[in-house]
C-alpha cells in the first residue's frame, strides 16, 4: 500500500475534495461488490481506500488511481504495472493482488488489506520519542526485506524505489514491500533517472534520499540499485538521519555520486562492527564493489554467519601461513641437497 504523506497542508483541503471525489466515484462503480470506507493513505500515485469485500465479508484495500493521472497514458501504464508485477512476484512479502480493473474510469486494483503500519510512519514515531529501533529490529527488518528483494531480482525485477515509505510492517512485525510501479523491468528504457523526474508526482523514478549512484547518472540498474537503497534504509533505521540530505534534489544526488556516506557507528555506537561493514559495503559507489547478490547482503547481516565467515577467514589465513611454511621448508631442503 502506498503510504507517502499527502503534499502538504497547504493542499490539504484541495486534497480533500480529490479524495471525495474519488471515494464517491469508486463507492458508484464497485458499489455492488465493495463497501468503500475510509483513506488509508496517499501518495503521488494513487490513494488507497479500506474496503470491506461484500462477497467474501473480508476487509480489502484498493488503490486508486488519481484522476488527474487518468489520462496520462504513462501514469496509467505505471500504475497497472505496479499491480502485474506484484501478482506475477508471488511471495509472502509481497501484498497480494486480487483483482485489477477500470470502472467508468476509475483505474483501481484491490488488494489484501494488511494491518500494521509503513516502516516511515514507524521511524517518524520513533525519532519524535527519542527511541530509536534495536539492532536486533533493524537487522529482522533488513533481512526481510532483503529476502523479498532477492526473490524479485532472481525473476528479473528491480524495484529502483526501495524507501521506508514503500516498506510495510503488519501487525505481526511481519515485512511487506509495496509500490513496483517503476519496476525496471517494465520500462522500455534503460530504467534512466533525472533529477528533473525525481520530483514530477512526487516520485517517479526513484526517490532522492534513497537513490543509488548509476540510478542518478542515468546509467542501467540492476539489483544492487535495490541493495544501496535497502541500505540507506538501515543507515536511517540505526542512527535517525539518512547519509546524504540536502535543501534540494540536485544537491542530494551531488553528495551521493561524489561524497562518502559517515560510519554508521561513528552516529551509533553500540551497532556491531559486522552490521557497520556490510552497510558500509552497499552502500560503495560502484555497483562491482557491493555484495553481488541481497542474499549475500542478508548474510553479512546475520551475527551467526558473518562469525562463521570470520572463522573461515582465519582457517584459510592459517591454512595459507602453513602452506608458505610448507613451501619454504620444502625450497630449503631442496637446496641444500642440491649442494
Amino acid at each position: 500500500m502506498d503510504a507517502e504523506a499527502g503534499t502538504g497542508a497547504a493542499l490539504a483541503g484541495g486534497d480533500d475534495l480529490v479524495i471525495a471525489t474519488v471515494k464517491a466515484r469508486l463507492a458508484h462503480a464497485l458499489g455492488s461488490r465493495y463497501r468503500v470506507r475510509e483513506v488509508l493513505g496517499k501518495g503521488g500515485m494513487g490513494i488507497v481506500f479500506l474496503a470491506d469485500d461484500l462477497t467474501e465479508e473480508v476487509p480489502v484495500a484498493i488503490k486508486v488511481l488519481r484522476p488527474e493521472l487518468s489520462s496520462d497514458e504513462n501514469g496509467v501504464a505505471r500504475f497497472r504495472r505496479e499491480a502485474e508485477i506484484a501478482s506475477r512476484l508471488e511471495h509472502p512479502g509481497i501484498i497480494p493482488i486480487l483483482r485489477v480493473g477500470s470502472e467508468d474510469g476509475v483505474h483501481y486494483f484491490v488488494m489484501r488489506y494488511v494491518d500494521g503500519c509503513s516502516l516511515d510512519a514507524l521511524l517518524r514515531e520513533r525519532k519524535a520519542d527519542e527511541r530509536p529501533l534495536s539492532i536486533a529490529a533493524v537487522t529482522r527488518i533488513l533481512g526481510e526485506a532483503a529476502a523479498t528483494l532477492a526473490h524479485a531480482h532472481r525473476e528479473g525485477i528491480v524495484h529502483r524505489d526501495v524507501k521506508p515509505a514503500n516498506i510495510m510492517l503488519d501487525e505481526d512485525g511481519r515485512v511487506l514491500l509495496t509500490d513496483f510501479g517503476i519496476s525496471k523491468s517494465a520500462v522500455a528504457s534503460t530504467g534512466a533517472t533525472t533529477a528533473a523526474a525525481l520530483t514530477e508526482f512526487g516520485t517517479v523514478l526513484g526517490t532522492p534520499h534513497y537513490l543509488a549512484p548509476e540510478q542518478a547518472l542515468s546509467r542501467s540498474v540492476d539489483g544492487r540499485a535495490d541493495q544501496y537503497a535497502l541500505a540507506i534504509v538501515g543507515f536511517e533505521m540505526l542512527t535517525g538521519a539518512v547519509p546524504f540530505d540536502d535543501e534540494t534534489p540536485h544537491g542530494i544526488i551531488h553528495r551521493h555520486v561524489n561524497e562518502l556516506p559517515p560510519r554508521v557507528t561513528a552516529l551509533r555506537d553500540d551497532v556491531p562492527e559486522h552490521v557497520a561493514a556490510a552497510i558500509a559495503r552497499a552502500l560503495l559507489k560502484a555497483p562491482s564493489h557491493r555484495f553481488a547478490t541481497m542474499d549475500e547482503f542478508a548474510r553479512a547481516l546475520d551475527p551467526a554467519a558473518a562469525r562463521a565467515a570470520r572463522r573461515w577467514r582465519i582457517v584459510r589465513t592459517a591454512a595459507a601461513a602453513v602452506l608458505s611454511a610448507a613451501v619454504l621448508a620444502a625450497a630449503v631442503w631442496a637446496s641444500r641437497v642440491a649442494r
